[in-house]
């Protein structure tokens, strides 16, 4: 009997092991992380808490707040940030970038408890340029598992650091493997995580790929080419009947692929404006956002936003519903109960029933919205840009409920370490801030920025120069693309990124920009980008994490510790 019983732990133990049910195993229970991917309540490991966007229905935080009351600690980090925070039960790690060239990244490590720093980890860039609006800083968001924590910045820098000590496991960095980054924004894509493997959307100008890293030493454990292009979301983890699957929305298309292999499962093609939100998963549905481009279609982008339903095997997804007017921009969708909200940056909040995508309501709330909402049981909590936050009550009609304050908005507090480093004036003070929208992790208005030889960005001369000087300039810049040299574009001489928002531009449609129609959209542009310098300083909100504690909301500079219920 006692032969038989030994035999049956032994089964049941492998049976554990291989089902990774219990990762932790070399780790104490009375280990500070032994517990730190347990479940949702104790935990947020990655951007968005792997997708969902979602905290355990059990917690109940925090839904009011104020200047006087309610904030538990704030603390001003080192250099800026726009990723958000990931905690574990007694940990926040966060990461940033120092410098006025960048010229490190930061890995930090606070306590959940009061906001004093643990450890600390400062690394060089292998790709330094202007600590400013205009270009991404730390924008990904970091992981952790109940071992290390893991940085992906927007240099290709990767690093794995123990969790207790801080001590650096191992470093590369991508661009060495890819090539050089070729961005107008720099990367902005989270990472996300299995047992095993880290995922990293590495999709820039260049070479782009969707890489598979070993946890353990930081080896490729495979790579599959992407396209090419600017690209700010973030893979999510899918599990089927078949295996895990990594899923990416970007570059016009949503794409599944084994996550033992990189094998592409399936596609679904034809969208537009969807490489900046990230996917959401619920049970067997995937929820897709999209952003209106520049100059593209109201009515694509909206279609854009859609759900998908995974069949049992993960193979082929088949379009479930897609939106008629909501759209997303920065924030990925979200699900609340039985209801899906897209936002987009000016604060339009959708909500629609998440089964049939049936517009419920659309309404203004009052502010820009960059980081994506957080879902509680029945309460959906939103964070403005301005430090705001909102809670609703899910349901078929708006139901505002609280609305809190970060900071007084006629006095809001201004850095006291970080200053901002202009293109044209390296040595400018001011305050930080970005156009480019992390955790949310969204895309920022692009610059002219250049590399050299050795891959650091080289100042834009143009940045601070006027709207005309820009307009006139982009107007020639397309202009070289015209062979016949008659000042119309038209066929091959359109480039590739005008085609899709030809409705748009073309004013005339008649197939061909001249150089009237191409004055007129650059002037719209400049139109559009005049202000974001001011519109992008610091304080304004980045992303937020959540826990049974309560929120950790990041700004630049600053993280904001929110108590929740004793």
């Amino acid at each position: 009997m006692f032969e038989l019983i030994k035999k049956s732990c032994f089964v049941l133990c492998l049976l554990l092991s291989v089902l990774n049910l219990n990762p932790r195993s070399s780790y104490s229970q009375n280990s500070p992380i032994a517990n730190t991917l347990d479940n949702a309540s104790d935990s947020w490991s990655s951007f968005r808490n792997s997708g969902s966007s979602g905290v355990n229905k059990e917690v109940s935080l925090p839904t009011e707040w104020s200047v006087e009351q309610g904030i538990d600690w704030v603390v001003e980090l080192p250099g800026y940030g726009q990723s958000c925070p990931v905690t574990t039960t007694d940990y926040v790690i966060l990461t940033s970038v120092a410098g006025p060239q960048k010229e490190q990244n930061v890995l930090t490590c606070l306590s959940r408890v009061d906001g004093t720093t643990v450890w600390s980890l400062s690394e060089k860039n292998s790709l330094p340029g202007p600590s400013n609006y205009m270009f991404s800083r730390a924008a990904p968001t970091p992981m952790v598992d109940s071992k290390q924590a893991y940085a992906f910045y927007e240099s290709g820098d990767l690093i794995a650091v123990d969790l207790e000590t801080g001590k650096l496991a191992w470093k590369r960095n991508l661009v060495e493997e890819t090539g050089e980054i070729q961005s107008r924004h720099g990367l902005g894509s989270s990472p996300t995580q299995s047992a095993k493997y880290l995922f990293i959307n590495l999709e820039h100008g260049g070479p782009s790929a969707l890489i598979a890293i070993d946890k353990t030493n930081g080896n490729t454990a495979w790579k599959t080419e992407r396209p090419s292009g600017s690209s700010w979301s973030s893979p999510v983890l899918y599990d089927s009947a078949m295996g895990e699957q990594v899923i990416i929305s970007s570059q016009g298309s949503a794409v599944g692929f084994r996550a033992e292999s990189g094998e592409q499962v399936w596609e679904i093609t034809g969208l537009e404006g969807n490489s900046v939100p990230s996917p959401t998963i619920d049970g067997n549905k995937l929820y897709l956002g999209a952003r209106q481009s520049e100059f593209g279609s109201v009515e694509k982008a909206a279609k854009s936003n859609l759900c998908l339903n995974l069949d049992e095997q993960g193979t082929v997804p088949g379009v479930r519903w897609r939106s008629d007017r909501c759209v997303t921009h920065y924030a990925s969708p979200v699900v609340c109960g039985d209801y899906v909200y897209l936002i987009n940056k000016s604060g339009i909040l959708g909500c629609l029933d998440k089964d049939t995508g049936k517009e419920l309501y659309r309404q203004r709330l009052g502010f820009e919205c960059w980081a994506s909402p957080v879902a509680n049981g029945n309460h959906l909590f939103i964070f403005g840009k301005n430090g705001t936050t909102v809670v609703l009550e899910t349901g078929e009609k708006f139901e505002k409920i609280a609305q809190s304050q970060l900071w007084d908005q006629e006095n809001p507090p201004s850095p006291s370490k970080y200053k901002e480093f202009y293109p044209s004036q390296q040595t400018a003070g001011g305050h930080g801030g970005s156009g480019h929208g992390g955790s949310r992790h969204g895309g920022g208005p692009p610059s002219d920025k250049k590399q050299d030889a050795h891959g650091s960005h080289k100042p834009d001369a143009s940045a601070d120069s006027t709207p005309g000087d820009r307009s006139s300039r982009m107007v020639r810049s397309y202009l070289k693309s015209d062979a016949n040299a008659d000042e119309k574009l038209s066929g091959d001489e359109i480039p590739e990124r005008l085609r899709s928002a030809m409705e748009n531009i073309d004013l005339d449609a008649n197939g061909q920009l001249d150089r009237s129609e191409l004055t007129k959209m650059a002037e719209k542009f400049a139109a559009n980008r005049r202000g974001s310098k001011d519109s992008s300083r610091d304080p304004m909100v980045y992303g937020v994490a959540a826990d049974k504690n309560g929120f950790l909301i990041r700004t630049g500079t600053r993280l904001y510790c929110i108590k929740g219920d004793e």
